[in-house]
C-alpha cells in the first residue's frame, strides 16, 4: 500500500472513530536500533563515565510505539507496555520529562509500546523507543532534538534520533560524525538467554586496564573504523570485529565461540558483539548465506531469538 501524500515513510496511521463527528489520530512509529560494528572504550572520566569511539549502524527495529495526545491534565501521561517486562522507570517517561523542560506546549500523551527486544542486549532498543518519541515531538511540537543535552537521556539517543544511518560516534555518544556510502548488506541478529549489565561490564574493563591505558589511541581507532567501513562497502571478508567487551563476555560464555564459528562457516563477511552485549550479529552479502547461519543458530538451545534486520 502506498503512503498518502501526508504520510511519512515508515509511519503507520491508525484511525479510530470515537463519536460520529470526532476522529482521533494515532500514529504508530517503528523504533530504530543500533549495531556497534566496532566498539573501543577509551578513558574513564572524573564523573565515572567512559569515553568511547564506535562505528554505529542504524537499523530498522521491530518495536512499535503508538502515540496519541489527549486533553485530560488530571490523568497526565499514560504508558501501556506490552511484550517484554521492563524493570524500573521506562526511558519514555524520562524522555518526556526532559522534553517538557525544553518545550512547554507538549500535551499529555497516551502511549502504547510493544517490546520485542530483550533488555541488556546492547542494541539500544530502549534508546530507539526514546528516539522515536523525540522525532515525533520534533515534528509535531517543534522540540529541538539536536541539542547536546539529549545525550543526558541516553548515550545512544543523539545517533538514533539523528539523520545518519552510519556514523563514527565518540565522547559519551554525543559526538556523531556521519559516514556516506552505505552498502546493501544482509544482517542477522541473535539474542542469547543471558543479559549483560552495562555498569558491571564497564567495571570489568576498568579492572583489566589498571596498567593498560587507551585514551591516547583515538586517532588509531578512528582509522580502524574507516578501514572497516571501506571493506564493508566493497563487501570484503573481515571476520571478527573488535569490541572491548567481548573478551570478558566470551570468558563467561564460551557459546559465543560456537556462534562465531557458525558465522565463519556460513560465509559471513563480518560478525561480532553489539554494545556491551549480549546480542551478537552477523553481516552477509547474500540471503542464502544468512539463511544457512540462521538455521544453525536456531538449533542452539542458548539462543532465544533471531531477527533479520532491514
Amino acid at each position: 500500500m502506498k503512503n498518502m501524500p501526508w504520510q511519512k515513510p515508515g509511519h503507520v496511521f491508525l484511525w479510530r472513530p470515537i463519536f460520529a463527528e470526532v476522529i482521533v489520530l494515532e500514529e504508530l512509529l517503528i523504533s530504530p536500533i543500533k549495531i556497534n560494528v566496532t566498539l573501543r572504550v577509551l578513558s574513564k572520566r572524573p564523573d565515572g563515565y567512559h569515553e568511547i569511539i564506535s562505528l554505529f549502524w542504524m537499523k530498522k527495529g521491530i518495536e512499535g510505539l503508538t502515540i496519541q495526545p489527549h486533553d485530560d491534565e488530571n490523568i497526565g501521561d499514560i504508558l501501556i507496555t506490552e511484550g517484554m517486562e521492563i524493570s524500573g522507570e521506562n526511558i519514555l517517561v524520562r524522555t518526556l520529562r526532559w522534553a517538557r523542560s525544553e518545550c512547554s506546549n507538549i500535551p499529555p500523551l497516551k502511549m502504547r509500546l510493544k517490546k520485542e527486544f530483550p533488555t541488556g542486549s546492547g542494541v539500544g532498543a530502549g534508546s530507539g523507543n526514546a528516539a522515536a518519541l523525540l522525532r515525533w515531538l520534533n515534528r509535531n511540537y517543534g522540540l529541538d532534538i539536536e541539542s547536546s543535552q539529549v545525550s543526558g537521556i541516553g548515550s545512544d539517543i543523539p545517533f538514533l534520533a539523528g539523520k545518519a544511518d552510519l556514523a563514527i560516534v565518540s565522547g559519551l555518544g554525543e559526538k556523531v560524525e556521519p559516514l556516506t556510502g552505505i552498502p546493501d548488506l544482509k544482517w542477522l541478529l541473535a539474542f542469547p538467554q543471558w543479559r549483560s549489565d552495562t555498569s558491571a561490564a564497564y567495571m570489568e574493563i576498568d579492572r583489566s586496564r589498571i596498567n593498560n591505558k587507551t585514551e591516547h589511541r583515538y586517532g588509531e581507532f578512528r582509522e580502524e573504523i574507516l578501514d572497516i567501513s571501506e571493506k564493508l562497502r566493497s563487501k570484503s571478508r573481515i571476520g571478527l570485529l573488535h569490541n572491548d567487551f567481548l573478551e570478558t563476555l566470551s570468558k563467561k560464555h564460551s557459546e559465543y565461540r560456537r556462534a562465531f564459528n557458525i558465522a565463519e562457516k556460513s560465509g559471513s563477511l563480518a560478525w561480532g558483539l553489539s554494545g556491551s552485549g549480549s546480542a551478537l550479529f552477523m553481516i552477509f552479502k547474500d540471503r542464502s548465506s544468512l539463511n544457512y547461519a540462521k538455521r544453525f543458530l536456531e538449533r542452539e538451545d542458548w539462543i532465544i531469538k533471531t531477527t533479520e534486520l532491514e
